[in-house]
């Protein structure tokens, strides 16, 4: 466990020290910035227009860290083949994969709590400015949507944890990250347009096309169930079974993809 945690903390410190990261913090300052300037354009949805672009920022950012920082991360240790550094003390594979994954996930959650306590000051801005369209509003459903953007990027981190122990090219890995991205957020409209009488009546659609699409949602992590924006723009509260799921199954998928990170991962070759 000591080895795990030290090496966690290194990869912790690698993303801290990356430039990348500034460059996330200035694009997210402006997009809260920008929402304070134009949040009296939208009359009654001030309320909803402000929690919906703080929560869309924040997870965007948090999208950008592991595009352009985490992905780097690992791929960086095997270019430069730092990883036969590390390997050669006394620390299996097995407990590289982990402790490369507690890194990136530490790293991402500090990364996304220092953007959530400055959302959280544009929020109290805006609605100080105004307080008559906030009364819908509750900071209890809105830290916990802001809970379920780490769950859904820390379900994110371990695809890229994935993919960068198949390939050491970060390019690939980026590309097929950002695959399961855009798969799974549209996943389960998806199902549902295939599910309902309409599609039926305005597309025809093949059985195996159908039973690919169901195949695939079973691969792909259904990055929707994560999605809170709109419950927290409306001020209304998930149930313990919803947020309960949530959790369950981001868990889950999280430790199935990094059961097979370690297998595939033990079983590389490195020149």
């Amino acid at each position: 466990m000591t080895k795990l945690l030290a090496l966690a903390r290194i990869t912790f410190y690698e993303g801290i020290r990356n430039k990348s990261v500034f460059g996330v913090i200035l694009f997210s300052l402006f997009i809260f910035g920008l929402n304070v300037a134009v949040a009296g354009f939208f009359m009654r949805d001030i309320d909803k227009v402000t929690i919906d672009m703080n929560l869309s920022a924040l997870s965007f950012a948090g999208l950008l860290l592991i595009f352009f920082i985490v992905i780097n991360l690992m791929a960086k240790d095997i270019d430069k083949k730092t990883v036969h550094v590390v390997l050669a003390k006394p620390i299996s594979r097995v407990q590289y994969v982990w402790g490369k994954y507690l890194g990136v996930v530490l790293f991402i959650a500090v990364s996304l709590a220092t953007l959530f306590l400055i959302s959280c000051l544009t929020v109290l801005l805006v609605k100080g400015l105004y307080s008559d369209y906030f009364e819908e509003f509750s900071w209890t459903v809105f830290f916990v949507a802001a809970i379920f953007v780490f769950v859904k990027n820390a379900v994110l981190s371990a695809v890229v944890i994935l993919f960068s122990t198949i390939t050491s090219n970060s390019f690939i890995t980026l590309i097929f990250s950002v695959s399961v991205f855009i798969v799974g957020t549209t996943i389960e409209e998806v199902l549902f347009f295939l599910k309902s009488a309409l599609s039926v009546q305005e597309v025809a659609i093949s059985q195996t096309l159908r039973t690919v699409i169901e195949f695939v949602s079973y691969l792909v992590p259904n990055l929707a169930a994560f999605d809170y924006k709109t419950a927290a723009a409306h001020g209304l509260m998930p149930t313990l079974k919803e947020m309960g799921f949530s959790i369950g199954y981001g868990i889950v998928y999280i430790a199935v993809l990094l059961f097979f990170s370690s297998i595939l991962f033990c079983r590389r070759e490195f020149n």
